[in-house]
């Protein structure tokens, strides 16, 4: 989520109606209520404001955008869809997107919201908007909610609040296959002209580095005789199945086909590769999601390994990014992930952006801070083309 995060206390919480399809919030600035097919030209017009201003877009392919990721998830009820802020006048002047996800703890289903896209009307002048919707949606019937885009800003008052950071889901990992070309790529969305020019060298010397270094040789399993083979949206989502046992908290992969099938929608990062990764003996011991295109940053959105195996398959998963040409590897962190990770040669982390959570019943929470959960990857925002695209 791009914007502030906050939590509703106790005696808000009172002020607020029951009744949820009405999602009477209201304020001496305005009113909230769930957000329906008939607002999609509405925040259109208030994303354009937001996150485009001064340039073009197909406002077609962003009203089909917001109707998809917001009202066709399998998980999606009136209950537990994203909401407006109205003005005092009727007009709509905010949104919160909330894309529904049903998540488990233990035996325990859960009506799980991923806070995606806020806007607001001149949200300077009007703090009071933000502030609104997050009680507005806390109000719902979600037992969890969560967002892993959370911004500097929003960290700082999760720590003052019920939502719990997440550290280990908060870093990013990165691997630089070919330096070279790492800098060319970095140069070019500066001064594109100058770039494309030293491409080719760059290529040239990044294959004496590969000779002379030989950075793709893990630190331990040998990769001989491992393969990565693709799999449809749904394949891979029967093939997860067994891969989600360990966890305490996870989403519940039902309907994890819709999720996959809308990633890969998504063109920023390159074309999505779903694969299984079996092992000398033809036994499936990974999944991964993988964005890639040549001389392009490859962005691993989810990884999936059994116990012991986690570095076999992420280094699988770097040795296909730089077979399809990427100058670099990155994705997000986990505790489990991070086991593989630790046996790859020059892997770096930095802090892009936070995981924070909110749960109604504390012992969720609880189980959360954990550690042991999947959230990140599909069971985020990073996937969604509402953040990713600019709709040209």
């Amino acid at each position: 989520m791009n914007q502030t995060v906050l939590e509703q206390n106790p005696a808000d919480q009172a002020q607020l109606p029951a009744d949820n399809q009405d999602l009477a919030a209201s304020s001496s600035r305005g009113s909230i209520r769930a957000f329906e097919r008939s607002d999609i030209p509405q925040v259109c017009r208030l994303f354009s404001q937001t996150f485009r201003l001064g340039r073009s877009y197909q406002a077609g392919k962003l009203a089909a955008c917001l109707e998809a990721t917001y009202f066709d998830s399998p998980a999606y009820t009136e209950g537990t869809g994203s909401i407006v802020h109205l003005d005092r006048n009727g007009a709509l002047d905010g949104f919160m997107g909330v894309i529904a996800m049903t998540m488990v703890v233990g035996e325990r289903t859960l009506r799980a919201g991923i806070l995606s896209a806020y806007m607001a009307a001149d949200p300077d002048n009007n703090p009071g908007i933000g502030v609104s919707l997050v009680r507005g949606v806390t109000a719902r019937d979600f037992d969890l909610l969560f967002t892993d885009t959370a911004n500097r800003t929003s960290l700082d008052i999760a720590r003052a609040t019920r939502f719990a950071t997440l550290p280990m889901q908060s870093l990013e990992w990165v691997k630089i296959v070919r330096p070279a070309g790492t800098g060319a790529y970095f140069l070019a969305k500066r001064v594109p002209r100058l770039a494309a020019p030293l491409v080719p060298i760059c290529r040239a010397v990044d294959a004496l580095y590969r000779r002379v270094a030989r950075p793709d040789v893990p630190l331990g399993k040998t990769l001989d005789g491992v393969r990565s083979r693709p799999l449809s949206a749904r394949e891979f989502a029967e093939a997860a199945k067994p891969f989600l046992e360990p966890y305490d908290v996870k989403p519940a992969w039902a309907d994890l086909a819709w999720f996959v099938e809308q990633a890969e929608l998504q063109t920023k990062y390159g074309p999505l590769r779903i694969c299984e990764v079996v092992d000398r003996v033809n036994r499936r011991i990974g999944l991964y999601l993988l964005y890639a295109r040549p001389d392009g940053v490859a962005f691993a959105l989810q990884i999936l390994a059994l116990p012991n195996r986690e570095e076999i398959v992420v280094g699988k998963l770097i040795a296909h990014a730089a077979e399809l040409g990427a100058v670099a590897v990155r994705g997000g962190t986990s505790a489990d992930i991070t086991k593989g990770l630790i046996r790859q040669k020059g892997i770096f982390y930095h802090h892009v952006m936070g995981t924070i959570v909110w749960a109604r019943d504390p012992r969720i929470l609880s189980a959360i801070r954990g550690g042991n959960v999947l959230l990140g990857g599909l069971a985020g925002e990073t996937w969604a083309r509402i953040v990713t695209e600019d709709f040209s």
